[in-house]
């Protein structure tokens, strides 16, 4: 950029001191310089460098068996790499007392930004499998027990490619269509993978996705870049990028906080409030931090500092990733749950994705005179309405357009969803 900037001073008589080959060239170098001067920046203390797999068992990763439901392994291909997914299915008891006389629906679940699937998925799959629905609940590329490097890389189009080799994957056959009916197949998301189920969702059409569910939805990225931009300033900003840089030139992978508190550099800013949510609990009155549980693949509060760069897979190019914009070609049912006290993933835009919806799916009634696209409100933050949805008293899985989820009193199962950072 600094070679460029030059060259309109370098005229004569109006052509250019440079032929456009020589200007080229000149400007690969000037970016390779600019590149060897970034690399040796001062780095922002908050940067941390490398994050390896650990592939060590952990007990709760394993196989269930419970008289409601069974689960087990199965993984799937993604762009080359293995994927690893949980499968809950149905027991027998549980066939018989809903009478379901054919293969179960089936719900494909993953979770948001840099987290997994054994961060409080578990008990919403748990419930719906107890209620005569099959579940598939999936790890994104280079998170927990999917394979794919640098680890936790969050990219956006890489897990939209996720998604969508989960749901190609299940509607070929790959989990058995003696077991599940894949045209009955339902997306549930929370956070950022509920903006990537209502994106799948337009992106494939009802003859793929019948039904989705998007929790507090991330639906806008230019809200999210205006928030880092105006929390740490131009400065710190410059030299997270420049940490991304380095992984661009082939170093070890830069990494920064997956979330941290007010002031810190992090892709997810939380709240004071929230962030004692995060590993907290209270004890006579007091709260304490409890130690972090061990997660899948080692899993840590990093992402790749290359998040907080451009391209795809950069909060700063990732402005051109906006889930509300393709809301329109939603063409299924739809149930959008969202925070009144959420300053994540504001409800003002769950509000507006419904409305849009709403008008395209036929005016906002469905069959049966019911609203196709639906909004539910509760009054709780980020991470309290996703710790809180898995509540007795939140969830039972009902048909909506044939399929999905609704949020409703009462269900076999019932317990409080650990946070989804652990």
């Amino acid at each position: 950029m600094l070679c460029l900037s030059v060259l309109p001073r370098q005229i004569v008589r109006g052509r250019p001191l440079l032929s456009r080959k020589s200007a080229l060239t000149v400007a690969v170098v000037g970016g390779v310089a600019m590149g060897g001067a970034i690399a040796t920046l001062p780095w922002e203390s908050e940067v941390q460098y490398g994050m390896d797999r650990d592939p060590t068992p952990l007990e709760h990763t394993g196989p269930i068996s419970h008289e409601l439901y069974s689960r087990t392994t199965v993984f799937f291909d993604s762009h080359g790499v293995r994927c690893e997914a949980w499968f809950y299915e149905p027991s027998a008891l549980t066939r018989e007392r809903m009478d379901l006389g054919r293969p179960p629906p089936i719900v494909v679940m993953a979770h948001g930004l840099g987290s997994q699937k054994d961060m409080g998925l578990h008990p919403y799959a748990e419930q719906f499998a107890a209620s005569g629905l099959a579940v598939m609940v999936f790890d994104y590329r280079s998170f927990g027990g999917s394979d794919g490097w640098p680890r936790h890389e969050v990219n956006w189009r890489k897990h939209l490619e996720d998604w969508e080799a989960a749901v190609e994957w299940v509607a070929a056959g790959g989990l058995g269509t003696d077991r599940v009916d894949p045209r009955r197949l339902a997306l549930w998301g929370v956070s950022y993978s509920g903006g990537h189920v209502l994106s799948t969702a337009a992106a494939l059409g009802p003859e793929r996705v019948a039904a989705v569910v998007a929790n507090e939805p991330y639906l806008q990225a230019q809200t999210a870049v205006a928030q880092l931009v105006q929390e740490r300033g131009l400065v710190t900003l410059a030299r997270a990028v420049a940490a991304a840089v380095r992984g661009a030139l082939g170093m070890t992978p830069a990494y920064i906080k997956l979330i941290g508190g007010p002031g810190e550099l992090s892709l997810l800013q939380l709240s004071a409030e929230e962030m004692e949510q995060v590993g907290g609990e209270e004890v006579r009155g007091v709260r304490v931090q409890r130690p972090a549980p061990q997660r899948q693949g080692g899993w840590r509060n990093l992402a790749t500092a290359r998040m907080v760069g451009w391209g795809d897979g950069g909060l700063l190019g990732a402005a051109a990733y906006n889930p509300l914009s393709v809301c329109p070609r939603v063409a299924c049912p739809a149930l959008v749950v969202a925070g009144t006290r959420d300053t994540v993933c504001p409800p003002e835009l769950a509000r507006k994705a419904v409305e849009v919806m709403g008008s395209r799916v036929g005016g906002g009634a469905g069959a049966g005179g019911e609203d196709r696209a639906r909004l539910l409100e509760r009054p709780h933050g980020h991470l309290e309405l996703h710790k809180r949805g898995a509540e007795p008293e939140h969830i039972r899985p009902e048909h909506l357009g044939g399929v999905v989820v609704d949020s409703a009193p009462a269900g076999p199962l019932g317990h409080q969803a650990e946070c989804q950072f652990g």
